[in-house]
């Protein structure tokens, strides 16, 4: 069995792996995760790692890897947005169902009706969510607490994600560091992405390798197979 001790070292922390080569590979895996984020899951990762990459290689030049990421976190972006007017079409008969549709409470929900969300677009979207949030949390007691927290969690994760969109990979400049620490940054996020990467996909390593491409950065199968060295057996007292 292989020693678990190689699971725990940093393998990106080697001078085998060149800046060009690093960065390639770092580039490569953000492209992979935004074309996989459909539902959010790696936002925070790519934000983190974005941001271990500009600190070290500084802005990123390379267009179809910011468009990808761009796109990506877009895509975050509009499916949140899509499935909130979804949300509320199908949470109208509820309201409705509980205060009649003149009443002061649906109002609240409803002002200019259901066609005001169907209608809504990125300008005023967030203060639909907004409303609709406050409204249910001020009527949860007849409507449920679940109506308002599932309110609640389009809002903050809307706003998350049309944060992100809007932070475009590249517009911050930023000169590269040579010193070793500044590189630490890249390495530790990558190694760290390979570890997450790996407990959500427990056991299916071509789902996992679905997000890397090791050509750039492969040694040879001689340092493949190395193991870490056993330590020491301490002297007898």
């Amino acid at each position: 069995m292989m020693d678990l001790r190689r699971l725990f070292k940093n393998h990106f922390d080697t001078k085998e792996i060149s800046d060009d080569n690093m960065k390639k590979f770092a580039e490569v895996h953000l492209e992979r995760l935004s074309a996989n984020n459909g539902t959010a899951q790696f936002t925070a990762m790519i934000t983190a790692t974005t941001a271990a990459y500009t600190a070290y290689f500084g802005a990123m030049t390379n267009e179809d890897t910011k468009f990808a990421i761009q796109q990506g976190l877009t895509v975050t972006m509009t499916n949140i947005f899509e499935n909130f007017k979804k949300f509320v079409s199908q949470k109208e008969g509820i309201v409705r169902g509980n205060f009649n549709k003149t009443s002061a409470e649906y109002q609240e929900f409803f002002p200019q009706g259901l066609t005001e969300y169907s209608n809504a677009n990125l300008a005023n979207i967030e203060t639909l969510m907004s409303r609709f949030a406050a409204a249910a949390e001020r009527h949860n007691a007849a409507l449920g607490a679940t109506l308002q927290s599932d309110a609640e969690t389009f809002l903050t994760d809307f706003k998350a994600a049309r944060k992100a969109q809007l932070e475009k990979i590249g517009e911050v400049s930023a000169q590269k560091s040579t010193t070793s620490t500044t590189r630490d940054g890249i390495e530790n996020e990558l190694m760290k992405n390979v570890h997450l990467i790996a407990s959500m996909f427990i056991g299916d390593v071509d789902r996992c390798m679905d997000f890397f491409d090791q050509s750039f950065i492969r040694g040879s199968e001689k340092e493949d197979e190395e193991e870490i060295p056993a330590e020491p057996t301490p002297p007898n007292p």
